[in-house]
Parts: C-alpha cells; structure tokens; sequence
C-alpha cells in the first residue's frame, strides 16, 4: 500500500510518521496494548501517531499487529510465509517462532492471500519501524474467526513475554458527521466500560481484535486510556459520508496511567466543584470536552476530603459509567454533602480540608474456597476488595491498607463494614479485586 494510503518514498515516509509521532506523548507506563487507526495518514496518521509515541518506553520482544480483512475473505486467523516485510526504506523481520507457536497450537494458519494489498498491517509497520527499530512483528489478520481463538492467540503471544499488542481499527464508517459523533461515542463507551461482547463490525472494523483483547486471559481487567478521537471531516470537509478513528493505549491492572498534568486537572476540577458546592450551593459548569482526551475516558474514582488530617467524606464509583473528570466533579460533591458518617460541609471549613482521589481499575472475581485461600491471595498495599453476602456489601480502597496493614485485620474490618460479624463466611461470599491510582492535592498544589 505504500504511495496509496502512506507515502512510497523512503525519506518522505520518514519524515510524515515522524510528524504524526510528534502530535503523541510516551505514556506514563509502557502499555500493554494500543489501539491504532490505519486509514491514510492525512486522514488518521496522527492518531496513529498518539497511540504509537505511547509505547516508546515500551522494550518488547515482538510486536502482535492484528488486523481485520479488508481485501480477502477466509476462515480463521492468518499470517504469511515470508520472514520479512519490504517497505520504503527499510525491511522488517516477521518473528517466525511466534509464527510456529501459533501454527502448531492450531491458532492460525499461513494465508499469503490475507495479507495483499492488507492496509490494516501495513499502514502499522512504519510507525513500528520508527518506534521500535528491528522489533519483529507478528502480523495476524483475522477472518471469520470466533472471539475464543482471538483471544487464545493473544493468550499464546503474551505467553512467551513481552509482546506488545497493536490493535488496528479504525470507527465508524460513512455516516453523516452528526451520525457519526454519536457512533463513536458510543463505541468509546462500550471499550472503555469493557462491554467487548457488545462491539460489533458496525462500532469499529477492528471489532475482532478488540474483542478478543479485552476478553482473552492477558487483556481482562486492562487499565484504559482515550488518547484521541478525530473524523475524516476534518480533512474532506465533507460532513455526508465519513469515518471515525479513535486511539487508546491499554495498561496492566496494577499500572499507574495518569500523567502529572492529568492528575492536577482533576484535583484542580474537584476542588473547584468542591468550594463552588458549599459556597454557592451549587457546582461549576462542566465542559468535558473541554478537558484533555484521557480525562473524557470512562472511569471510576473515589474522591476522599481530610481535615485537619481526618477522614470528613468519602465517596467514589466502583465502576466507570461516565467520563473520569465527569465522576470526580460528582463524587467530589457526594463526599462533601451526601456521606451518612459526617454532616454536610461548611464554608468555614474549606481551607482546612484537602483532597484525594482514587481512580479505580475494573474489578474482577477473585475465586477462594474459603477464608485461608483468600488471605493467602490478597495482596496486601495493593488490593482492594468488593465484600458481598446475605444482600450486603462493603469496600476497601488499597489506602485501607496503610491503617489495617495485617490481612486478617483488613478482612475482618471489611466484614464489620458490610454488617457481617467479624468471624462471618458461607458459601455464597463473593470477593472481588480491583486496584487504585491514588494522588492528592499535597503532592499537586495549584
């Protein structure tokens, strides 16, 4: 596809991706995945570029690009017989024991065909080349294929360490402008709430790949962060018939994924919802598209107001529902006015009062047998637990830690929490885990 959907000379090529790579920022952790555009890159490549520059700390073995077919159709997922790409300027070794790996294991098959003329690769491979020079690749494009073998491919990849994952889709296609909005918005949602059986071609032509990220062993429970959305309109100018692109970059469970300048707008956000609540009774407008992109992501926070040292409210989602900066904006509220434990704040105290926020992982079962196998599990600092039995709940925030650092303690207090008796288990107890980028105004003074 070079000279078609990317420039076919070598030093012009090297020159755009290097462009389009400057729009992007290294991310705060190397991600474990990016999803990438691969329409032509005056239409997506600086998209492409966001979600690449993201993994430049990144130092993987491989690099996994799985593409949907755009050109052949077949059964099945497909990689090709050659160990090599040749593109302008530089030529890009194929990793053939990764190959091997999936052939033998009955995951994918060699199909030359699948790969001619495939722009959902190649368009991927310079940015590859510039980001992550002489890093083979795992090229896999996907048929008609079940989500179960997606996902065990990834689970097989991910298994021989350090690889990588691009995702390569881009949104919507030809809708109206305003139709198309509206599509992405939604298609934003259903990756960013982790609803993969939800995600079909329509949302995004990547949808394969997507799905069996987030659904395979390596991708559940991944951290997300929205890095950019954009439409072809901008560049046609053509509101009738046009196509989305979206960039993401996805982090381990236990990764902290917000940048500084991320973590100050929202303590900067809540402290404003905060003295605009108690002083005018009412909140500060909020334009979410005002923020930047990776605040608009759906997320889940707690936000925490101490004074004077000691806990005055504590309020939060367990899970993300509406953009992050949207959910600190209303918990930052909820802790001041709504917690049953304290009465509303007052104007006189707001000087005395700081903030904290927790911005949640999603959570995931956490599958014991009995209470020795869950304390044996537990990972104390860094776990938080969703308790449940006999319709009750209580949660603990990996901060609970620092005052109840002994597991049977922390258990036992989380318990008492959800009005069970200390010593309580049966076998309808169910325990979930999630983890928590905590920050406060202390280390992000305005």
């Amino acid at each position: 596809m070079a000279g078609r959907f990317f420039p076919g000379e070598a030093d012009e090529l090297a020159r755009t991706v290097a462009d389009c790579l400057a729009h992007g920022t290294p991310a705060a952790a190397p991600p474990k995945a990016i999803i990438s555009p691969h329409a032509g890159y005056p239409f997506s490549g600086r998209l492409a570029g966001m979600a690449w520059r993201a993994t430049e700390t990144a130092r993987p073995a491989r690099i996994a690009i799985l593409s949907p077919s755009h050109q052949h159709a077949f059964t099945g997922i497909a990689l090709p017989s050659q160990d090599r790409y040749a593109m302008p300027g530089f030529d890009l070794p194929i990793d053939t024991a990764a190959r091997d790996l999936l052939i033998s294991s009955d995951l994918a098959h060699v199909e030359d065909a699948a790969h001619d003329r495939e722009h959902g690769v190649e368009t991927q491979l310079p940015f590859h080349h510039q980001v992550h020079p002489d890093t083979p690749v795992v090229p896999l494009v996907i048929g008609r294929a079940p989500d179960e073998q997606v996902a065990a491919a990834i689970d097989a990849l991910a298994a021989m360490g350090d690889t990588l994952f691009v995702l390569s889709s881009d949104l919507s296609h030809f809708l109206t402008l305003q139709d198309a909005r509206k599509h992405d918005a939604t298609t934003a949602r259903l990756i960013e709430t982790a609803k993969p059986r939800d995600l079909t071609g329509a949302h995004a032509c990547g949808a394969a790949a997507i799905r069996g990220y987030l659904l395979s062993d390596h991708g559940q429970g991944s951290r997300l962060l929205r890095l950019a959305m954009a439409n072809s309109a901008a560049v046609t100018r053509d509101e009738t018939r046009t196509v989305g692109y979206g960039a993401w970059a996805l982090f381990g469970v236990t990764d902290e994924i917000l940048l500084p300048d991320h973590r100050a707008a929202l303590l900067k956000a809540a402290r404003q919802a905060l003295t605009s609540r108690i002083t005018k009774g009412k909140p500060p407008h909020l334009d979410t598209d005002s923020f930047a992109a990776p605040l608009r992501t759906h997320g889940a926070a707690f936000v925490t107001l101490q004074k004077d040292g000691k806990l005055r409210g504590c309020i939060g989602s367990l899970t993300a529902h509406q953009p992050l900066i949207a959910d600190v904006v209303e918990n930052t509220q909820k802790s001041a006015t709504e917690d049953p434990r304290f009465p509303p704040v007052t104007a006189e105290e707001l000087d005395r009062i700081t903030l904290k926020i927790a911005v949640l992982s999603p959570s995931e079962p956490m599958p014991v047998t009995d209470e020795a196998d869950l304390l044996s599990k537990v990972h104390p600092g860094r776990d938080g637990l969703i308790l449940s039995d006999k319709g009750r709940r209580g949660v603990f925030l990996p901060m609970v830690w620092d005052s109840l650092p002994e597991p049977q303690e922390f258990l036992g207090a989380l318990k008492q929490k959800a009005g069970l008796p200390r010593d309580h288990w049966s076998d309808t107890l169910q325990i979930r885990r999630f983890c928590a980028e905590g920050f406060a105004e202390a280390n992000y003074p305005s």
